[in-house]
């Protein structure tokens, strides 16, 4: 049993994907118990008082708490708001001498931010970095040359799920995502506009928030009203029955550090088709656990939907492969060692 104790720094739960469904597996894990780990949100999506009164009284309660701990574990991005809110329990650990850990949850858009003097201000002051994919380690390594502090490549975890039957899937398509430029959605409509005909009897579910309205109003400025349905952000057994039942994922994101909704639908035997963003060219298996397509191609995503709709044995096939992918290289077994072997050598 370790005798150092871990504090993990990082967004609320209820966030959708990504950090919080990190930690939310990271729980379940061993190493959470071997090293008396314990979470400390300092974000959440709500309005900005929630937002305000959430970051207050994280940093409150760090002051009580953080001399308890070994190593600090800050699961952040390069963004000034999240440096910011964090930063009070970042100059903390320092006065106590704590080991820090900075997880940054990005990827292509790290070339954004090397002139950025509070994110390198963290880096260097920072013990350890952990980043979500082997590409992104080659990238951080060209773009901040005057950080030499340890770097570790750790995957994202997901949960393994039960082969599901696929005779039993539903003619949809989902796009999972906090809706905006970045994500595209405007892409997948595009696509779906020129094939639609060809397929009254599939739908597409939108699930998330964000600027919704907009792309709402897109959706009937293109007379899609009738198969393209938003329902906004979804958690629990909502959820797990889209996803369950859906057929194919699309993600049309420009930038990604390492989507972890590709993971979820991997897990859960979808087809995902997707463009090759974040750290996805690590693992993508063309044809074999997801379908790509060039960034804004809504032409090349609209054909790659169609063959994806017409040939149910392909998508078959990806789901099997897809399910046995995650198993073999993300379960939580296989990151739960690579965390304790980086927690060990603090």
């Amino acid at each position: 049993m370790a005798n150092k104790k871990v504090l993990i720094v990082g967004s609320a739960r209820e966030s959708f994907g990504g950090v919080s469904s990190t930690i939310k597996l990271m729980e379940r894990m061993p190493v959470w118990k071997d090293f008396s780990c314990r979470w400390l949100g300092t974000q959440i999506q709500r309005n900005y008082l929630w937002k305000l009164w959430y970051a207050v009284k994280s940093n409150f309660t760090a002051f009580f708490i953080l001399w308890r701990y070994d190593i600090i574990h800050f699961h952040t991005v390069p963004d000034r708001i999240c440096l910011i809110i964090q930063l009070p329990i970042f100059l903390l650990a320092l006065l106590w001498h704590k080991r820090i850990i900075m997880h940054i949850h990005m990827g292509n858009q790290l070339r954004n931010h090397t002139q950025n003097a509070l994110f390198l201000w963290h880096l260097r002051h920072a013990d350890h970095i952990i980043l979500l994919a082997k590409k992104w380690r080659q990238l951080f390594e060209e773009s901040y040359p005057s950080i030499t502090k340890p770097i570790s490549v750790l995957y994202n975890s997901c949960e393994s799920r039960p082969h599901s039957d696929y005779s039993n899937r539903d003619k949809t398509i989902l796009m999972a995502a906090y809706f905006n430029d970045n994500k595209a959605p405007d892409v997948l409509l595009r696509a779906w506009k020129r094939i639609k005909e060809k397929y009254p009897a599939w739908h597409i579910y939108m699930l998330g928030n964000g600027e919704v309205e907009r792309f709402r109003q897109m959706v009937v400025d293109m007379e899609l009203q009738d198969c393209v349905h938003f329902t906004g952000y979804v958690t629990g057994e909502e959820k797990e029955r889209f996803f369950s039942r859906a057929s194919i994922l699309a993600m049309c994101s420009y930038e990604e550090g390492f989507p972890m909704v590709v993971l979820e639908a991997w897990s859960y035997g979808i087809s995902v088709i997707t463009t090759p963003v974040g750290g996805l060219p690590d693992v993508i298996e063309e044809g074999r656990n997801c379908v790509t397509f060039p960034f804004g191609d809504d032409e090349t995503l609209a054909t790659n939907l169609s063959h994806l709709i017409d040939d149910g044995e392909h998508r078959r096939q990806m789901s099997e492969y897809s399910q046995h992918f995650v198993k073999e290289h993300f379960s939580a077994e296989h990151i739960n060692e690579q965390l304790r072997c980086i927690y060990e050598r603090l």
